[in-house]
């Protein structure tokens, strides 16, 4: 009976000894992946909370519109800009588009929107020059009525980041006053330059990677020339 429990006795130590080396190669290896494994990495942390976008929320203005060089006071019309404002963040002069632009027609009475809509951001209005202001400056108390000008406007989202911008594509529009309608003149990837010159108006601007320069004639605005233009900016 003696040897029975002498043989069992070995048993358990053998045993005990087997668990005692399982328990230190736990720890050790344990150990060394804790070491290998920043503790950060073995808390996950709940999951954000989707967030929900914020709609825009717009508040219109109407304004008189004096961007496109001489107060029109003297003139059969006068022309008013339409002020988008976005409520969502704080006023300043980068939170704000012209939309559209409103002609007067102080004989008739009657008010006309320039575009169809307010979806799209009118980014520049430049006066052309006409008549003998074709050949010089005027002074600057000279009476210089508004006939013709050009716009740049953004129509379309087309790079995708939610805004009208600079970086979108950018069409040129041609609007005579009183307005008989805007005359699309070219759109482009990136509109670089305008400039008149005497009786020409000068476009640079760049599609589809390569740059271009087209002329004018005026008053019409009939294409004369297109070259292309290199080593200018992306």
């Amino acid at each position: 009976m003696a040897g029975f429990f002498k043989v069992l006795w070995r048993i358990n130590a053998v045993l005990a000894f087997v668990a005692l080396v399982a328990v230190i190669g736990f720890v050790v290896l344990f150990s060394k992946e804790r070491i290998d494994r920043p503790l950060r990495d073995y808390f996950v942390p709940p999951p954000a909370a989707a967030r929900v976008p914020v709609k825009p929320s717009y508040r219109y203005e109407l304004e008189k519109d004096l961007l496109i060089g001489a107060d029109t006071a003297h003139e059969d019309f006068e022309i008013y800009r339409l002020v988008r404002w976005n409520r969502n963040v704080p006023a300043t002069s980068n939170t704000s588009d012209i939309v559209n632009l409103l002609v007067s027609d102080k004989k008739s009475g009657g008010n006309k929107w320039l575009f169809a809509g307010f979806d799209r951001t009118i980014i520049n209005q430049e006066t052309v020059l006409t008549g003998r202001w074709y050949w010089r400056e005027p002074e600057a108390d000279d009476d210089v009525p508004v006939e013709i000008v050009v716009l740049k406007v953004i129509e379309a989202d087309t790079n995708g980041d939610g805004a009208l911008t600079l970086d979108d594509r950018q069409t040129l529009y041609v609007a005579r006053f009183p307005a008989t309608g805007p005359v699309k003149l070219l759109t482009a990837d990136a509109v670089w330059f305008t400039m008149q010159k005497n009786k020409e108006y000068q476009v640079g601007y760049r599609e589809k990677g390569e740059g271009f320069l087209a002329t004018y004639a005026l008053p019409d605005f009939t294409l004369v020339s297109k070259t292309k233009i290199e080593g200018m900016p992306n």
